[in-house]
């Protein structure tokens, strides 16, 4: 299996990269993990390094768009924002069968689709995605011819992906995800702030993520 994450700027320490690898290779010995950073200090050497600079100031989410680049990966490869936690086989989201041309992500399935268009603008979360070597050559062709009009219309990548390119992405199946602070499926499963023994565990915008996941880590 193959993977990545993205570090930049001050927020993640190297422990969230190193957690995650570690994580990876309780499920696959032989995983490839990259980690693309402006700061490569303190992380496993084992991981693989990707330099990157640090160019998009509050918004260092933007820095992912990097990962569409042509002929970065040569084959499938798992990423994974580090505010992620794994519990099962990630490698139900690199599915033997899929349109290697569309962009894999998740979808807000804790939402209804009108709820989510209200709340955040659109239903794609890009917290995991699967990135293939032909699936990113329009997205990145797109962000390269007209990033900033991009940066200054969309906050983040999910809206940009969602209005721009939804013809370009598949979503990943619900139950192999789920938002710790939103839940798993609406309407059936939305309770908050509880984990579930699925794939993996989403802590975006969880004002005690850090508590919650230094809990996993030790459990781990």
């Amino acid at each position: 299996m193959q993977a990545v994450s993205v570090k930049v700027g001050e927020r993640y320490g190297p422990e969230y990269v190193n957690q995650l690898y570690k994580q990876l290779l309780s499920f696959d010995k032989n995983v490839v993990y990259y980690c693309m950073t402006d700061n490569a200090e303190g992380l496993n050497k084992n991981i693989e390094i990707l330099p990157i600079k640090d160019e998009f100031g509050d918004r260092k989410w933007w820095t992912k768009i990097e990962l569409f680049k042509p002929g970065l990966f040569d084959k499938a490869t798992l990423y994974l924002d580090l505010d992620c936690f794994i519990h099962l086989d990630p490698v139900v989201f690199v599915p033997e069968k899929i349109d290697r041309d569309k962009l894999g992500v998740l979808k807000t399935y804790w939402f209804s689709d009108d709820i989510a268009t209200k709340i955040h603008q659109c239903t794609v979360n890009t917290s995991i995605m699967m990135i293939n070597e032909s699936n990113c050559e329009l997205l990145w062709k797109d962000c390269k011819d007209n990033m900033e009009k991009i940066y200054k219309s969309f906050y983040g990548l999910d809206p940009w992906l969602y209005r721009r390119h939804l013809e370009n992405v598949f979503f990943f199946q619900p139950g192999l995800a789920y938002s710790y602070k939103h839940g798993c499926v609406f309407p059936g499963d939305t309770v908050s702030n509880k984990l579930r023994m699925l794939p993996v565990c989403v802590l975006d915008d969880v004002h005690d993520r850090d508590e919650v996941l230094n809990e996993l880590w030790q459990s781990k």
